[in-house]
C-alpha cells in the first residue's frame, strides 16, 4: 500500500483541505493491530492454495530450524493458515501442538484446513501475541512465521514469547528480505489503478504498517530485540527460495488473494471480478516468462530462554 502526497506544507497525513499547520494523532497500536486484523480476515480462506505455495517452504524451514523433539510442546504465533503447526506436528504430534493469531477469520481457515488434513487436534485460538493467554512454560518451542514485522510493539510480544516458553526452550522468528518482484509489482500497480482508492484512515494505516515492517524486518534490529528481552544465544540464519508462479494468471490470482480487502471494498460482482483478473493479466503480456519464478530471501532469527 503507498501513501499519497500531502497539499503544499501540510504534514502528509493531514486532510487535503486542513491548515497547512493541522496534524493527525499518529497511528496508534490498537489502531494498527484493527487494521492488521481486517485484512487479514478479509484474506481468510483465500490463504490456500494460492498463498500457502508463497510460505510452505520456510514454514518447514523454520520448525526445522526449530529442532522439536518428540514429546516437546509447540506454539505457532501468528499462525495465519498454520503452516508451521502442520510442520510441529509432523514431529511431535497435534496433540502437542498450539497455534494462534489475531486474524478470526484466519483461525476459522486454520481449523478446516487442519480438519481436512487430519490434524483437527491442534488448537487454534483467536490471540493477540501482546497478551498471550498460555500460562508461563507452556511451550519448548515457539515459531512465528512472517508475524513479528507486523507487530505494532514487537518487544512486548517478545517478552510474552519468553513468559511462556519454558526455560532452555527457543522461540523462531522469520523476516523477507529484499527481493526482485517486477511482476507482482506491475500487478499490484496496475490493481491500484483499477480499484477506488482507500479512505484517508485505511491509508494511513497501511503507511505505518509499511514502515512498521520494513523496521521490523531488519535481521539486526530483530536480534536486537530478542537480546533486549532475555534471549540468549541469538543467531541470524539466511535463506532463499524460489517461487515459481508458473503463468500470468497464478499470478494474479496470488496477487488478487492477498489483497481481497480492496477487491472486498470495491463491491464488484462476479462478472466485473472476472473483467479486472483479464485486465491484469492482460498487464503482463509483455513480461519474460522468467519472471514468474521469483527469488525470495528472508531471515530466520533464533533465541534460547535462559535455564
Amino acid at each position: 500500500m503507498t501513501d499519497t502526497p500531502g497539499t503544499a506544507n501540510a504534514p502528509a497525513d493531514a486532510p487535503a483541505d486542513a491548515p497547512a499547520n493541522a496534524r493527525r494523532a499518529p497511528i496508534g497500536a490498537r489502531q494498527l493491530k484493527a487494521f492488521v486484523r481486517d485484512d487479514y480476515d478479509a484474506v481468510g480462506p483465500l490463504w490456500e492454495p494460492w498463498l500457502g505455495r508463497y510460505f510452505r517452504f520456510p514454514a518447514e524451514r523454520l520448525a526445522a530450524d526449530l529442532r522439536p523433539r518428540a514429546g516437546q510442546r509447540c506454539l505457532d504465533l501468528a499462525c495465519g493458515s498454520a503452516l508451521v503447526a502442520r510442520a510441529f506436528a509432523r514431529v511431535v504430534g497435534p496433540g502437542l501442538v498450539r497455534a494462534c493469531d489475531l486474524s478470526p477469520g484466519q483461525v476459522e481457515a486454520a481449523r478446516s484446513l487442519l480438519a481436512a488434513a487430519g490434524l483437527a487436534g491442534i488448537e487454534v485460538r483467536v490471540m493477540d501475541a501482546e497478551r498471550l493467554a498460555y500460562p508461563p512454560g507452556s511451550f519448548d518451542r515457539v515459531g512465528c512465521g512472517f508475524g513479528i514485522n507486523h507487530f505494532p510493539r514487537p518487544a512486548s510480544a517478545l517478552r510474552g514469547v519468553l513468559r511462556v516458553l519454558a526455560p532452555g526452550g527457543w522461540a523462531g522468528f522469520t523476516a523477507w528480505g529484499p527481493a526482485a518482484a517486477e511482476a507482482r509489482e506491475r500487478v499490484e500497480q496496475r490493481l491500484a489503478e483499477l480499484l477506488p482508492p482507500p479512505d484517508d484512515d485505511e491509508r494511513r494505516c497501511g503507511a505505518a504498517l509499511d514502515r512498521a515492517v520494513a523496521r521490523n524486518s531488519r535481521p539486526a534490529h530483530l536480534a536486537a530485540l530478542l537480546e533486549r528481552a532475555g534471549f540468549i544465544r541469538v543467531a541470524i540464519r539466511r535463506h532463499a527460495f524460489v517461487v515459481d508462479f508458473v503463468d500470468a494468471g497464478t499470478l494474479v490470482d496470488t496477487v488478487l488473494a492477498r489483497e481481497a480487502r480492496a477487491v472486498q471494498r470495491a463491491g464488484l460482482d462476479a462478472p466485473a471480478r472476472e473483467e479486472l483478473r483479464k485486465n491484469l493479466i492482460e498487464s503482463l503480456a509483455s513480461l519474460d516468462p522468467r519472471a514468474y519464478r521469483v527469488r525470495r530471501p528472508y531471515v530466520t532469527i533464533l533465541g534460547t530462554k535462559p535455564r
